[in-house]
């Protein structure tokens, strides 16, 4: 066996099987086979999947292994716990469906999937899994002189696979071993040089054992820098190919029991997948699987935004077409607005933005800070307008651009943001891209929220901050570390920055001014979704805030919770918008021996008072609306 580069200096747990059956179910065995090279399209519990035989899917590896000009393939194995992961509902659910920089090949794999697969079809298709593949791949590489590489696994277990194929494959050529840790998958800039090391080996196929859903959501973001022409997520390949996970029997495996080896082998391990993910997964199979379907897009190169020529830097005049219009609100931000528009000014070199300001501040200390920048236009909007206001003043003066962007002013971007959101724009078609938030200390700042219901009303009531690995219908922030690394679809997020295509603001309308501040976005990006359009979250748009831009109080505070309020009432049901209010209430009540708390008790459970909490004036001290509710008591 020829080996190159060496073995890293990283340990992690074995990766997670990926190709073991969850629920036993028997195959079709009265269907037909299928006929030779007769592949299709299914949709089975949400996830595409293409059904082959072995013979073609291993030809479509190795001649993609041959193809030094197309784009990666990339292999997946389609079973429950993939369906637990990218099936429908799921957070990741749409990460495989949209073009991007890899093509999928989705295997079919476990007995649910397979039986359920011959009766939609009416014949029987084998089961792929990546622990039955690896080794024809195996041979044909050997056979070919196409070079492999490993990712994933321990050191401990490279050590053994490598002196078994030492013996079983002696003129299989390997590019090399890498193990990382799972901060150093977690980190982009440390996955970016893993990915690059992988190219200077010039690896041909690479064997992606990282287990669910990390190594697709990986593929998917480095496999395009690898250099691979094959990509395999075959989870825990190499430790089965190290002999450290034993596979069952093959009586276990024919009556589709193969879930129940594994989780009496590592029970404490598996336990959770198998006897908690498992049934819900099943579900999905049952109720969301349907009949041929339509195969999964190839990746568009024509959606990339990247400028051949670098430009001069410099914002654009309001009359022209851009391709950005940042749009911001300012009250008495004379001390932020300089870095925000500084560090916007970097990102001209991509693309043409121009910047509208609109100043609520009610006096000229703003104003008189922006007179540095005399290409931004800016101009007072005569009161404490609010922000859902401000917006529709400033978007209405922005005139034609193939995008808006509202930022608040006490942002900072990072090189290269806004390209990076107008990619995820253009890749996935979102009506609205929302950036990972990060704090002055670059910590992550949780910005993303799922939509406000009952249960996490009442599950942040009594939980608050504590438990973020509770499960998502008793939280609407996001606490998971992994959904902050990879891009997907989600409900909503904080409105410090997004990104708003131009049709989508339009099928949503403008900002519902009765939020003077606060629940703003979490209504527009619900008209917005409720358009058909989506909001997506791009983890490489990076932006700092320092969260200072409005300022914090007991009073805003307490307007935030009738604001919540406001929401779920414009939405739902009287009878659910009084469950809703009475989480809120518990919130408050569990609270209120904190300093300042009673405020936000009394507005809650009184509503006359919501007349006097923060609201839009003018600075002739009229007021110019109340938010007055039909609701109130």
């Amino acid at each position: 066996m020829t080996v190159s580069g060496s073995f890293r200096n990283f340990i992690q747990p074995p990766a997670t099987l990926s190709s073991v059956f969850l629920i036993g179910e028997p195959n079709n065995k009265g269907s037909r086979p299928p006929e030779k090279g007769c592949s299709q399209w299914l949709r089975l519990g949400g996830a595409s999947v293409k059904l082959m035989e072995i013979d073609e899917a291993l030809r479509t590896v190795m001649d993609r292994a041959q193809d030094a000009h197309g784009v990666p393939l990339a292999v997946a194995s389609v079973n429950l716990d993939h369906l637990q992961h990218f099936g429908a509902g799921s957070r990741w659910a749409e990460v495989m469906e949209r073009p991007s920089a890899v093509e999928w090949l989705p295997l079919l794999d476990g007995s649910p999937l397979v039986s359920r697969a011959g009766k939609l079809t009416g014949r029987t298709w084998p089961r792929l899994a990546g622990s039955d593949l690896i080794g024809p791949v195996l041979d044909a590489a050997e056979a070919k002189g196409t070079r492999v590489g490993f990712l994933g696994g321990s050191e401990e277990a490279h050590r053994l696979v490598h002196s078994s194929l030492s013996s079983t494959h002696p003129n299989l050529q390997v590019a090399g071993w890498w193990a990382p840790d799972r901060a150093e998958l977690t980190d982009q800039s440390a996955s970016a040089v893993l990915a690059a090391d992988i190219a200077a080996a010039q690896t041909d196929i690479l064997f992606v054992c990282l287990g669910k859903p990390r190594q697709e959501l990986w593929i998917s973001e480095f496999g395009q820098f690898t250099g691979a022409k094959v990509l395999l997520a075959f989870g825990a390949a190499v430790d089965f190919l190290a002999r450290r996970v034993p596979r069952a029997p093959e009586l276990a495996q024919n009556l589709g029991m193969e879930w129940a080896w594994r989780l009496a082998l590592e029970p404490r391990r598996l336990a959770n997948r198998y006897l908690v993910q498992g049934p819900e997964a099943y579900l999905k199979l049952r109720t969301q699987s349907c009949g041929a379907a339509e195969a999964l897009p190839k990746p568009d190169r024509s959606t990339s935004t990247e400028n051949e020529l670098l430009r001069s830097e410099g914002f654009s005049a309001k009359g022209e077409k851009t391709d950005v219009a940042a749009l911001v609100v300012t009250y008495n931000n004379e001390r932020d607005v300089a870095a925000l528009l500084n560090s916007l000014k970097a990102e001209t070199r991509d693309q043409t933005i121009k910047v509208i300001v609109a100043d609520n501040s009610p006096g000229p200390g703003t104003l008189n800070e922006l007179e540095k920048f005399p290409e931004v236009y800016a101009f007072p909007t005569g009161g404490n307008l609010g922000y859902s206001a401000a917006i529709n003043v400033a978007m209405k003066k922005a005139g034609s651009a193939d995008s808006f962007l509202i930022l608040n002013p006490d942002m900072r971007l990072e090189r290269g943001a806004i390209r990076a959101m107008r990619r995820r724009m253009a890749i996935c078609g979102a009506g609205v891209v929302v950036p990972l938030l990060m704090d002055d200390d670059r910590t992550v700042y949780h910005s993303l929220r799922r939509e406000p219901s009952v249960c996490r009303a009442f599950g942040d009531a009594v939980l608050g901050s504590r438990l973020p690995g509770r499960p998502e219908w008793l939280a609407e922030t996001e606490f998971d570390r992994e959904s902050y690394l990879h891009p997907h679809r989600v409900d909503w997020a904080t409105g410090a920055a997004l990104m708003i295509r131009p049709d989508a603001a339009q099928m949503a309308g403008d900002w519902d001014e009765e939020y003077f501040l606060y629940s703003e976005e979490t209504d527009f990006m619900h008209r917005v979704r409720s358009a058909g359009m989506e909001v997506w979250f791009e983890p490489q748009a990076r932006m700092f805030h320092s969260r200072a831009g409005s300022g914090t109080s007991t009073a805003l505070a307490a307007l935030m919770a009738a604001n919540r309020i406001r929401y779920v009432r414009k939405f739902h049901t009287r009878s659910y918008a009084r469950a809703f209010r009475a989480a809120v209430v518990l919130s408050a009540l569990l609270r209120s021996p904190l300093h300042g708390q009673q405020l936000i008790l009394a507005a809650v459970t009184r509503e006359r008072k919501w007349v006097d909490l923060p609201h839009a004036e003018n600075y002739g001290n009229r007021p110019l609306r109340r938010g007055a509710s039909q609701w109130e008591q």
